[in-house]
């Protein structure tokens, strides 16, 4: 009796081996589940061709509108001197002045921003943009597009910005350095200085009331380091509101480049230190 039971002792205990063994195996040849990551890839260098060309556009817009017009004034009368003195036989095309040149920079980033749109819309489209926000930007891109064509030098700067506007929501869909409410906050100063000049009161209003809104979603997301950045941004907002509401184009416009300062200083202290 004594030897039958160690008899069937073993015979457990080796099923019990054969079964761990067995167990051992299966979990080896399961195939490992790949963890799940919800991290964004990086933006597109569409994208950020299309913002650097946005940027050259109001550049070369405010060369042109600010050019003093005592020097435009010199200019056309030089060439219409130039034209009486001329003979027929000399006649060639005219000496491209700066302005001409920066109307060739503006069309020349145009095009480029067509280019690089029809690009990024597919690779957007895949990261789950909205029919909405697709549209909405390819609309804003082809009105800048029309302003440019009539030489209307306010309208191209508000129309480029515009363009801008939807930077912020299609770098949503993508791994940013520094929050996009930053960029949210320049379209609407921007907004704000170009419109004073053509005095939108109630557009350039509203926009203030969307400053208000951007900001108190994003000033809680700021490192520390941000925080005299973040102090010097809402002196130049209430700066800006007492100016709004003066109703003076000259003081809201230099109060809005003075808040667009305090912009690019917050955008380099949020971004995180490498």
């Amino acid at each position: 009796m004594r030897k039958y039971s160690k008899i069937v002792c073993a015979i457990f205990i080796f099923l019990l081996l054969f079964n761990l063994s067995g167990c051992k195996n299966k979990q080896q040849n399961r195939p490992q589940k790949k963890p799940q990551t919800s991290q964004k890839t990086e933006v597109p260098k569409e994208l950020s061709k299309i913002e650097k060309d946005i940027e050259k556009i109001i550049k070369e817009a405010q060369k042109i509108k600010e050019k003093p017009q005592s020097d435009q004034e010199k200019q056309s009368d030089k060439e219409e001197k130039d034209k009486k003195d001329k003979k027929e036989e000399d006649k060639k095309t005219p000496k491209k002045t700066p302005e001409d040149k920066s109307w060739e920079e503006i069309n020349k980033a145009i095009k480029d921003i067509h280019t690089d749109w029809n690009s990024l819309a597919p690779l957007v489209t895949k990261e789950g943009a909205k029919l909405n926000l697709i549209n909405s930007m390819s609309a804003a891109i082809n009105d800048l597009t029309i302003m440019a064509n009539k030489k209307s030098k306010i309208d191209v700067l508000i129309y480029a910005n515009n363009v801008y506007k939807y930077i912020p929501d299609l770098e949503d869909l993508f791994q940013t350095e520094a929050p996009t409410d930053i960029k949210r906050l320049k379209f609407y100063a921007q907004d704000i200085a170009f419109k004073s000049e053509v005095q939108k009161w109630e557009e350039i209003s509203k926009d203030l009331i969307d400053i208000n809104s951007v900001w108190q979603t994003l000033k809680p997301k700021l490192p520390k380091e941000a925080k005299n950045s973040a102090d010097k941004f809402e002196a130049g907002v209430t700066e800006l509101q007492k100016a709004i509401k003066s109703q003076n184009k000259v003081l809201t416009k230099i109060k809005a480049e003075v808040l667009l300062q305090d912009i690019k200083s917050l955008e380099k202290t949020a971004k995180p230190k490498k």
